[in-house]
């Protein structure tokens, strides 16, 4: 499917006397209203086994992305949309035990996959893991929640923003490389973000967004 991103919003300065010292300074006028283009006019392709890597400076905008794509994919009866920012609370048990309605094989595949293969850690709570451990089981909800979608006629699309952020590069890496198989397995559509353009090269992105500060937008197809 394809989806059109574009986002501005209204600006106003405020002619304080301090402003309006500044302005004169540097032969400035002031606007009382304007408006600032934060997303230019983008088309964007989501379809299955396809990667979006959205990469760029911090608060450049690449949030507000992952936003526009989740808002206009609320009113698609034919997607299955994720934002795995928030996602439902996983109950307090053993995380063998977390996906209780799959078979033992399937859960430790995706754990295996967000890199919680270790005996000892499968066998803690949500509650017992680091950060960086419970970000990681929620990548593993979220693959668990794709892979048991009701329909089969919907395409599943996750939102993955500050995408392993806060691991170290070392497991980020290899987590991205998880993904990126998984994503071609799957069938699912994965959207990524973070300011880390260092995943470049293990996710190999299908599509790549890199969201300069300001209105400029790149967008690269493979």
């Amino acid at each position: 499917m394809q989806i059109t991103l574009n986002h501005s919003v209204p600006s106003a300065v405020d002619p304080t006397p301090h402003v309006l010292e500044v302005a004169a300074m540097f032969g400035l006028g002031i606007d009382q209203k304007r408006s600032i283009q934060l997303i230019p006019e983008t088309s964007l392709n989501l379809s299955p086994s396809r990667l979006i890597f959205v990469t760029g400076a911090s608060g450049s905008g690449k949030s507000t992305v992952l936003q526009l794509i989740h808002e206009q994919l609320k009113h698609e009866e034919l997607t299955h949309a994720l934002n795995f920012n928030s996602m439902p609370a996983i109950e307090d048990r053993p995380l063998v035990d977390v996906f209780p309605k799959r078979p033992l094989s399937d859960v430790l595949r995706l754990l295996s996959l967000a890199g919680l293969n270790d005996a000892f850690v499968m066998l803690r709570k949500p509650s017992q893991l680091s950060d960086g451990q419970r970000y990681r089981l929620r990548l593993a909800q979220a693959m668990a929640m794709t892979e048991a979608k009701v329909r089969s006629d919907q395409l599943s699309i996750i939102l993955a923003d500050e995408f392993c952020s806060t691991l170290d590069r070392t497991t980020a890496k290899a987590i991205a490389r998880n993904v990126r198989r998984w994503v071609t397995r799957s069938g699912a559509c994965f959207v990524a973000a973070t300011t880390h353009d260092d995943l470049l090269e293990a996710l190999s992105p299908d599509t790549l967004i890199e969201k300069h500060l300001g209105e400029s937008l790149d967008l690269i197809e493979k």
